[in-house]
């Protein structure tokens, strides 16, 4: 009988397997970036095609009506209706735009059953409109509320009751928009004669909440008596260099850099931005640009227009206070590194950078401000 030898198998030592772990976590540190890089390449590309679309609907809209969907505030108490619940049968939403009720506020939560409608608008509100919402920003499932019935307390969403025809518990009920109309240059941003790329060469003169018209207008300015009735005509700074709609993404809370603005003892809703909900007209805004730390807008504290903040918070712009009023309080504002895109008056999308000067931006959204200015 022979007795055959074996080599003893050699297995890793602990320094090898250590090496070999720090090879592969070297190689994921490197592939890592790239991933995200590609995904946030690919979400860029989707909200530019999502504006692309939303632009496409408003010309439809100014094709088939003669006029801009301009939202609709009126003074005298009656509905108001905002920009986006005007499109709605031009961007595949016909069911959505037929069940809405425009003789009644955004925020009834009383079918108007004698008129054929079934379900309040409250309700309806809370649909969720996906080519409106930015895939880059993490609040892809928010919710905004109504100011003038009192916030809630917590950033629950209402339950729809079984039958579909009002709520069963309270909360918010507006499903967002990352998009919204730029209206006008506030009057914070006036170079009173002096230019500066902190200010703008065209602002209104008056404060936000009134009928404004002027210069300083933007693409889609806000009707609040009922005769504002814009037109591409209006536009005679030349749609390709207007600014019809902008990204300001992230509300109802307030965003800072990339940081959510709440915390530190001052939480939700006691820190949020006024507007976010696609059916507000409060969702459009004025451009006010901000101090660098997200905190000062308008005048003086202004240094940046994009991507800095999205809005003024309600605890230093209280609603119905003697800045905004009951207007909105949001800003421009992308969650993508480099800036914001935004929809031109021709229905075509562009970047704009971070680093684009006040002055530039306000002569971009002015649409009848006579500003010289170069968008590319």
């Amino acid at each position: 009988m022979s007795i055959r030898s074996f080599a003893p198998r050699r297995a890793f030592t602990l320094v090898e397997l250590l090496v070999v772990i720090a090879i592969i976590g070297t190689l994921v540190g490197l592939l890592l970036p790239a991933v995200q890089a590609a995904r946030e390449a690919a979400n860029r590309s989707k909200c530019s095609n999502n504006l692309k679309q939303v632009g496409l609907a408003v010309l439809n809209h100014e094709s088939a009506k003669r006029v801009l969907p301009n939202s609709h505030r009126p003074n005298n108490g009656t509905a108001r209706v905002s920009w986006v619940t005007r499109l709605l049968p031009f961007f595949e939403e016909g069911n959505l735009g037929t069940r809405w009720d425009f003789s009644q506020n955004w925020s009834s939560v009383t079918p108007n059953t004698a008129g054929g409608f079934q379900i309040p608008n409250a309700v309806l509100a809370m649909t969720p409109l996906q080519m409106f919402k930015c895939p880059t920003s993490p609040t892809t499932n928010a919710y905004d509320g109504d100011p003038e019935s009192g916030y809630p307390t917590s950033d629950a969403a209402a339950v729809v009751n079984a039958a579909g025809t009002g709520f069963a518990s309270a909360g918010l009920f507006c499903a967002t928009t990352d998009y919204s109309v730029t209206t006008f240059v506030d009057s914070r941003l006036a170079n009173g004669g002096t230019p500066s790329d902190s200010l703008a060469d065209v602002a209104h003169t008056a404060a936000q909440g009134a009928q404004k018209s002027g210069p300083a207008d933007g693409f889609m300015p806000k009707d609040y008596n009922g005769t504002v009735k814009p037109r591409l005509a209006d536009c005679i700074d030349g749609t390709s260099k207007t600014v019809a709609i902008a990204e300001s993404a992230g509300r109802p809370y307030k965003y800072t850099r990339n940081k959510r603005a709440d915390g530190g003892g001052v939480t939700f809703p006691v820190r949020r931005i006024n507007g976010g909900g696609w059916c507000r007209p409060a969702s459009d805004f004025a451009i006010d640009g901000a101090s660098a730390d997200g905190t000062l807008f308008g005048g003086p504290s202004a240094i940046g227009v994009i991507n800095i903040t999205n809005g003024e918070s309600q605890e230093t712009a209280p609603y119905k206070g003697s800045v905004y009023g009951t207007e909105g309080t949001g800003e421009t504002y992308a969650f993508h590194a480099a800036g914001a895109n935004h929809v031109f008056g021709d229905g075509s999308v562009r970047p704009l950078s971070s680093d684009t000067s006040i002055r530039v931006y306000c002569a971009l959204v002015t649409r009848a401000g006579g500003e010289s200015v170069n968008v590319d």
